[in-house]
């Protein structure tokens, strides 16, 4: 049966029973937790009763956390009092962090899902669609709710370690060493963290150096850049746009102090003529809102800059200067990049394969002045882009605009040339290293990759694995969104497509195709499709279930979950969209959304109509991490298997390029008895130290977390 057009007309036709929190709780722990830790409070009098501290520890079970020892016995010193003080301040934080707050499964169009749904033939599935699209309020074709078997299954908790009087400083410093631009959540965590002056310099990461730079001079802080491409930055992010500079941003009116601020950076900045040649559109609605012709004889540079920039006289640029000496052959060339040698390493593959030896012995004298990322992007590039069927080229890092090309055309990299690569590679990341601590290093890791510059929505890489456990039986994955009061009905699909072990298409899970292998046992289902104008609120919530043996049964080898903004409205065009995906061993038990089953959630934001969150290997019982807003039809998923069937090979070749976890590490002095470094300590003992724990879950475990940002 052809599925009909979506025509949702309702708004403000339910009672609005369902309140989301209001509170966010304390901003102190809401910081501390999305570090694995939690604050506790001070000892009290009297100690905890046992029945108080029973429930706190089940109430924390609940969201999927537990404590670390330390942790619970700080608790048990504090007093009935202040723990119940603590807990009011600590639980909308952790429903704000699992999405608990939002109550998904209040806004599910069958509360009795799965069950209710495969009872139901095509065509009472259809003929009840059909007349919500008209306008009937889904309690009038669902079931009443029925009452649902307690849940009996849960993943191994997530352990909160508690917190040291440093605890704070130190995750300010762990962020601003990030390099990568910060997401949505470590935005938020740095504006609580920021009460003084920072030392930009820490900042490595442009964009994070000129927001923070730009929150500085908001609040009355000191903070100065040091370009003039970066004070055009700043400007930018002053006017709350596009600090990347990817898109058109809009320039506010600057008050008379703050233009005398940006023209003085500008008149000090280096390479002046030169940044300004970069963007000459962008500097002429800079200059015209800074006015420098007001300050003539206080800036001198800008004015002559400017003048030049009006009248097009022609500068030579560094970028130009690299171009005509590659267009001659030039071995000069080489000498003029190792000047810069950032450019250097983006132009590795065009120099070796122009100059050959010599562009392989120059990098070798530049490898000590590039970052630890850098180096190890390299080194990743290098190990996997001669094997490579595919190479992908997102433009100005937009990957819903991305270009996928055959690779077999390219021409490789001399064997040789990349052997001596990768050695002067590896050398200088062992001399860097050398000093720091031994490592008890564990393979596990390179699950775990390093942030990258364009994710969206996690503090790790996109690659990360999560291995599913061998008692999970289903999969449920979840799109919420709210519009709003009086906002027309829009829809986020929540929805999976499949692939065989040759990434060739076999079908959907999505609005239009509501189950995927068979009617009464199928390995797909959803939980049919919500009118957001029906809540007064205008929120709406799907799910679809996956059962990994089953899809296994129907040739399924790779699953991708992708959420699409079927009404043309971006993510950040919503109040809220979020996303999250739960695992457990029986899909009836406990209720729809359990927040102690969740493995991801966050909100999805942005001005894109697709993210691709994640996609399952079911051979090797694998979930990984995506975040990609690739290019695809936004009416229906059903409709994407062959744009994927292309694009997600080369994404997945993509993937493997991305330095981990192991790969830093593996560079560091090894000993049985160093820093452990591990994927999850369920099964090792931690008395004390410095350890990297990714999924800390044992809570008799006591360390101080280390991170690996820090050596990057």
């Amino acid at each position: 049966m052809t599925p009909p057009a979506r025509t949702g007309t309702l708004a403000g036709v339910l009672p609005d029973q369902i309140e989301r929190v209001p509170a966010y709780g304390s901003g102190a722990q809401r910081v501390l937790v999305r570090h694995d830790l939690v604050g506790t409070p001070a000892p009290g009098a009297a100690a905890t009763g046992p029945a108080a501290l029973a429930t706190v520890a089940a109430n924390i079970a609940y969201y999927g956390y537990a404590l670390s020892a330390p942790a619970y016995e700080a608790l048990a010193r504090a007093g009935d009092d202040a723990i119940g003080a603590w807990w009011v301040g600590l639980e909308p934080v952790l429903a704000k962090l699992t999405g608990a707050d939002r109550r998904m499964d209040r806004f599910v169009v069958y509360k009795n899902f799965p069950a209710e749904v495969l009872a139901m033939d095509d065509v009472a599935y259809w003929s009840r669609q059909i007349l919500m699209y008209w306008g009937l309020p889904s309690e009038y074709v669902s079931e009443e709710e029925r009452e649902r078997p307690p849940l009996a299954d849960a993943p191994a908790p997530r352990v909160l370690h508690a917190a040291a009087p440093d605890s704070l400083p130190r995750v300010l410093a762990s962020l601003c060493a990030l390099p990568a631009r910060w997401t949505d959540d470590q935005w938020e965590d740095v504006e609580y963290l920021v009460d003084g002056p920072v030392d930009l310099a820490t900042v490595p990461f442009v964009e994070n150096r000129i927001r923070l730079a730009a929150l500085m001079c908001a609040r009355g802080l000191p903070a100065t850049v040091d370009t003039a491409t970066d004070v055009l930055r700043l400007a930018v992010a002053l006017s709350d746009g596009d600090v990347g500079l990817r898109r058109p941003s809009r320039l506010r009116r600057f008050a008379r102090r703050e233009r005398r601020f940006l023209l003085a950076m500008l008149e000090g900045a280096p390479n002046l003529d030169e940044d300004v040649a970069r963007r000459p559109e962008r500097f002429k609605r800079l200059m015209r809102e800074l006015r420098p012709g007001d300050y003539r004889d206080v800036y001198p540079r800008v004015v002559a800059a400017y003048d030049r920039l009006y009248r097009a006289v022609p500068v030579p640029t560094f970028n130009a200067r690299v171009e005509a000496l590659l267009a001659a052959g030039d071995p000069a060339v080489l000498t003029l990049l190792a000047t810069r040698p950032g450019e250097y390493a983006r132009r590795l593959r065009v120099l070796v394969l122009a100059f050959g030896a010599p562009a392989v012995e120059m990098f070798a004298t530049i490898t000590g002045r590039l970052t630890v990322i850098q180096l190890l992007k390299l080194r990743g590039f290098l190990s996997t882009v001669d094997k490579r069927r595919w190479r992908m080229y997102p433009p100005r890092g937009n990957w819903s605009r991305v270009q996928v090309v055959a690779a077999a055309h390219l021409v490789r990299l001399p064997v040789d040339h990349r052997h001596e690569l990768l050695a002067a590679i590896a050398a200088e990341l062992t001399a860097r290293l050398e000093k720091a601590p031994p490592v008890a290093l564990s393979p596990a890791v390179s699950r775990v990759k390093l942030p990258t510059n364009d994710a969206e929505l996690a503090p790790y890489g996109r690659g990360t694995v999560f291995p599913i456990p061998a008692g999970v039986t289903f999969l449920r994955s979840a799109s919420y969104w709210q519009f709003g009061a009086g906002v027309p009905t829009g829809w986020f699909d929540n929805s999976w497509n499949f692939f065989d072990a040759d990434w060739t298409p076999v079908g959907a899970c999505c609005w239009t195709d509501v189950r995927f292998g068979g009617r009464t046992a199928p390995g797909a289902v959803f939980s049919g499709d919500p009118i957001s104008g029906a809540d007064r609120q205008g929120r709406a919530c799907q799910l679809i279930d996956l059962y990994p043996e089953r899809l296994a049964r129907s040739r399924v080898r790779y699953a991708v979950w992708s959420v699409l903004c079927y009404s043309g409205r971006m993510f950040s065009e919503a109040q809220d969209v979020f996303a999250a995906l739960q695992w457990g061993e029986n899909a009836e038990d406990g209720a729809l959304f359990e927040p102690s089953r969740c493995q991801l959630a966050f909100p999805l934001a942005g001005d894109s109509h697709t993210k691709f969150v994640a996609y399952v290997d079911v051979a090797r019982r694998e979930l990984v991490y995506l975040d990609a807003n690739l290019p695809a039809h936004i009416g229906s998923a059903a409709v994407n298997g062959t744009r994927l069937a292309t694009s997600m090979p080369a994404y997945v070749e993509y993937l493997a390029s991305l330095p981990s976890v192991h790969d830093l590490y593996r560079h560091a002095p090894a000993s049985d008895d160093g820093m452990p470094v591990l994927y999850d300590d369920a099964d090792v003992s931690i008395t004390g130290g410095p350890a990297y724990v990714f999924r800390p879950s044992n809570p008799a475990n006591t360390f101080d977390a280390a991170d690996p940002a820090r050596l990057l």
